[in-house]
């Protein structure tokens, strides 16, 4: 479709550099200077209502480069997901088909990979065009983190956000365990390294003073439920967004399970510490025997470009998401609130010009 539709522009260029040569006006040109026939462009006639439209009128048309191949016509973009199954890789994985969808000429692939960490190396480093990542994730990153010698990546930059997650603590429905406090010892997965929501757990376990507290795990959110399943773990701190698939099977198994919340002075020692969180709540209903409100605090997640991601590109996806919002919705629940307002108030890296650049125009951003 889309090379037919260049062949069509093309015939159309010809017929009105013809006519405009024909008539002694300027026609539209392969470059500023030179007309089709190799000639040097004669001075614009005086008449204007016979003027062939500013060749810069045409949408821009991107060539391709090392990281976006070209391939017939179709830009194809590779993008870091995280593992199969949860919240994030649903989240990626249905961007990616609302707007290959919807785009003749650009096609967006999710690749399997640890999780945000992973994905902003590659990201910033050049290995991939585009990725997911939470905002803890972001905020190390863009700004550096010399306790871990990560330089800062300031040419990272937002392409689009997500809703907020939800940062909760999981036990069996049966078990003993009603505080934080009372997991002291205990076996307690917080999701595995390179996972965003690992990130941010670790560090409120810094901000706590707890990161010998508990008997701490590395699991997937899969194996997470596993072993929630079978008693080989005590408890599940997770951040993500919901519905998450492991978390829905969690509170599926038999017995269910259950939320355990952080006092107000744990959340407010969040809040203080990290200046992307902000407070959530959980409506009562959203997993199995959840019969009462979670309140906690979350964050969220964003595809994040570098700002040598093609502005025309970017300023597609991104109108694609936001126009197309219902139908991102109806492919994947779990986005709704990711909205271009939420991308603005949210964005941790600055946003990507192409991205502000329809933002602006839509008068999101005054």
């Amino acid at each position: 479709m889309k090379k037919s539709t260049l062949a069509i522009y093309g015939l159309i260029m010809a017929v009105v550099v013809t006519a405009g040569c024909s008539a002694g006006q300027t026609a539209p040109a392969p470059s500023p200077q030179t007309t089709a026939s190799g000639t040097q462009a004669a001075p614009p006639a005086e008449s204007k209502s016979e003027e062939a439209p500013k060749a810069e009128e045409a949408p821009a048309v991107f060539e391709g480069n090392d990281l976006i191949p070209v391939v017939g016509g179709v830009a194809e973009i590779t993008c870091g997901a995280t593992t199969t199954g949860g919240w994030t890789y649903m989240y990626t994985s249905s961007a990616a088909q609302v707007v290959s969808s919807n785009n003749d000429n650009i096609n967006i692939t999710p690749a399997i990979t640890t999780g945000g960490g992973e994905n902003l190396i590659s990201v910033a480093t050049g290995q991939m065009p585009m990725g997911v990542a939470s905002a803890a994730y972001i905020y190390k990153y863009y700004n550096g983190d010399p306790s871990e010698g990560i330089e800062p990546n300031s040419h990272l930059r937002t392409l689009y956000g997500s809703p907020n997650s939800f940062l909760s603590v999981i036990v069996r429905a049966d078990s003993s365990y009603q505080t934080i406090e009372d997991l002291q010892g205990a076996r307690v997965s917080i999701c595995n390294k390179g996972n965003s929501g690992q990130l941010l757990i670790s560090e409120l376990l810094k901000t706590m003073g707890r990161e010998d507290y508990y008997d701490l795990q590395y699991l997937t959110p899969a194996e997470s439920y596993e072993a929630l399943n079978t008693s080989t773990i005590d408890s599940l701190w997770i951040c993500a967004c919901d519905p998450h698939s492991s978390v829905t099977e969690i509170f599926n198994m038999p017995g269910g399970a259950r939320f355990i919340e952080f006092s107000e002075d744990q959340k407010k020692m969040f809040l203080d510490s990290c200046s992307y969180l902000s407070q959530v709540t959980r409506p009562a209903g959203t997993y199995k025997g959840q019969d009462q409100d979670y309140n906690t605090v979350g964050s969220p997640y964003a595809l994040v470009v570098t700002e040598d991601f093609p502005e025309e590109l970017a300023y597609q996806i991104a109108k694609t998401l936001d126009e197309k919002y219902d139908e991102w919705t109806g492919v994947f629940a779990g986005v709704k609130g990711a909205t271009a307002q939420n991308t603005i108030d949210t964005a941790i890296a600055p946003l990507h010009p192409g991205t502000e650049r329809y933002f602006r125009e839509k008068g999101y951003i005054k």
